[in-house]
Order: structure tokens, then sequence, then C-alpha cells
């Protein structure tokens, strides 16, 4: 999936595109999670990286809760003059939409598209003593005994994966949720889960230091971190590709005008040596793209995940 969207997203910068169409203020970036996340981080070195292309810069705010539900909803509400933006990502921009009856915003109705900006890669990994070496004997492993899958919250990319697995090939899991990556590692190192679909970047020191082991790349390509793990096409299951994505929208009223000046700005952040260097090493590939082409991959995700979600009757409480 991830090669697909690289390919499809070219870093080009439309020639109307002026600040001089945006408000003459501050962009408020609303962030709809707790700081210090992967997502988090990346929306502020994009707000740094893209001031000097907006008439007062940038600033950002973290208005986390109920899976990134309050601070999509205080978004739709925002300035729809280009002066709003907000940090779409797998959860409140795919799954959320499905998961809860109410969200409190319309994902289609309520925002347009600005620009997609990254996306980490996800890893299987299980305990340890796990009797599995590869994804097939985890399938069989299923099949024979009942097994647990953690996850950092209900609708995360680590939840959803297991239960797109679930879906693909019939095994039952047990979803022990958690309050973040986290304690769900922890608890992971000590065996007293199974299995967690993890973003690489939070995961990958715990596989090096050999605490778990990684069955499978969840992605439509090998990771270069850990270039011995193969995907699960490799292994015999197609439809695993899953990538924790997040980019901006705006409030749906916004003129297409200042959607593509703030397009511009933030795709030349994209194509600063030093902001994509830095997002390498957090284990996020910078994309970028057109408002039209985040666009066609927000649909495509929410009804990917609208699909699961209906399948597995997952809700969320």
């Amino acid at each position: 999936m991830l090669r697909i969207i690289v390919a499809a997203l070219l870093f080009a910068l439309p020639g109307a595109a002026r600040a001089a169409d945006l408000p003459d203020r501050p962009v408020r970036i609303i962030v709809p999670f707790t700081p210090g996340g992967t997502s988090d981080i990346v929306a502020r070195l994009l707000a740094e990286a893209a001031a000097p292309h907006l008439p007062r810069g940038a600033v950002v705010e973290n208005r986390g809760g109920a899976g990134g539900n309050i601070g999509m909803a205080e978004a739709a509400r925002g300035a729809a003059d280009g002066s709003t933006l907000v940090q779409c990502a797998f959860g409140p921009c795919g799954a959320n939409p499905a998961l809860y009856a109410n969200p409190g915003y319309n994902l289609l109705a309520d925002f347009a598209p600005v620009i997609l900006t990254g996306a980490v890669r996800n890893v299987m990994t299980v305990r340890r003593e796990l009797p599995a070496a590869n994804v097939q004997e985890f399938i069989a492993l299923a099949r024979r005994q009942p097994l647990s899958f953690a996850s950092s919250g209900v609708g995360a990319s680590n939840h959803l994966g297991p239960e797109l697995l679930r879906s693909i090939t019939g095994i039952e899991m047990t979803h022990v949720p958690y309050r973040g990556s986290g304690p769900a590692i922890t608890d992971l190192v000590a065996g007293r889960v199974d299995v967690f679909f993890d973003n690489l970047p939070s995961i990958l020191p715990h596989t090096r230091a050999g605490s778990v082991r990684a069955l499978a790349a969840v992605s439509d390509s090998r990771i270069p971190e850990l270039p011995d793990v193969p995907t699960f096409a490799e292994q015999g299951v197609q439809g695993m590709a899953i990538d924790s994505w997040f980019g901006f929208m705006t409030p749906a009223r916004t003129p297409p005008a200042a959607i593509a000046a703030l397009n511009a700005a933030f795709a030349r952040a994209l194509e600063n040596p030093a902001v994509r260097a830095r997002m390498l090493e957090l284990g996020a590939t910078p994309l970028g793209g057109s408002p039209e082409q985040m666009g066609a991959h927000v649909r495509a995700e929410a009804a990917r995940w609208a699909e699961v979600v209906r399948r597995q009757g997952i809700r969320a409480e």
C-alpha cells in the first residue's frame, strides 16, 4: 500500500497557489491526540518548516480524546478561511466514522483534503516464547488454542490490523485493549499477551533487543529496518498491507485558493531535506501530493475500514 501511495504522490506545487490567499494570522493546526506521538511530532516539524511560506506561520494545538474525535469535531467548527487545519490520521479519518455511532463530525461532509504528509509502517510481533516462527504457523496455532492480541485502543491500526487478519483467515483471537502502545509492549515483553501489531518506531527497539519477535511486515514490501522479516503476502496471506498514515484537512467551506496555498506551503516543507531526514529518523515516510489525491485516499480508507468494522461487528464503547 505504501509503495502505491508514494508512487502516486508527486511533489507538485500549484503555480497559482499564493500565501496571499490565506488570512493574515497564524494557521491553527489541531492535532487530535495527546503530545509526543509520531503524528504530533511530524505535525510540529511541518508547522515549523512551512512557516516561511505562510503569512503568520502556524501553531499546533493538541486536542486529544475519544480516539481523535474531540479534536476532529473542534476542527470541523473552525474558521473555513485557510486558518484551520486538523492532523488527519488512520483512526479519526479512516476507522472512527464506522466505529462510533456519533463521532461528532461527518468526515466527508465537514472536511476538505489538503495534503498527505507521511505514513508509518506496521509490524506484527509476538511474545518471544510463542511457538510460531512465521505467519502460517501462527494461524495454525490460533486454530488449536486461544490467543490474545494487544492494541493501543479501539479503532487504532493495531486493533484493526488483527481484526482484518481474523476476517481474512477465520481465526479467533481475544482483543486486549490498552491505553497506548507503551503498556501493550510491556505486557507483550512479559508474555501476558500473544501478539501486537505496532508502528515501527515504537516496536523496533524491542525487536532488535530480542525481547519480542517480528513475524511479518504489515505492508506491501519489506521494511528496510527489518529486511529479514517477510510480508504477509510473501507468507501466503493477501490483503494485509496497512500503513498508519497522516495528513492535513481543513473545514469543508474553505475556498479552493486557500486550500491550494496550504498545499503548496506544506509541499515545500516536505521537500526540505532536513524535514525528510527527520521524518525518516522517526520511521515515517514523507508523502505529499495534491488535495485530490489525499481525498481519494481518505475515501478509500474510510470505505475499507467500514467494511472490516461491519464484518467483524466492532463497536467503540
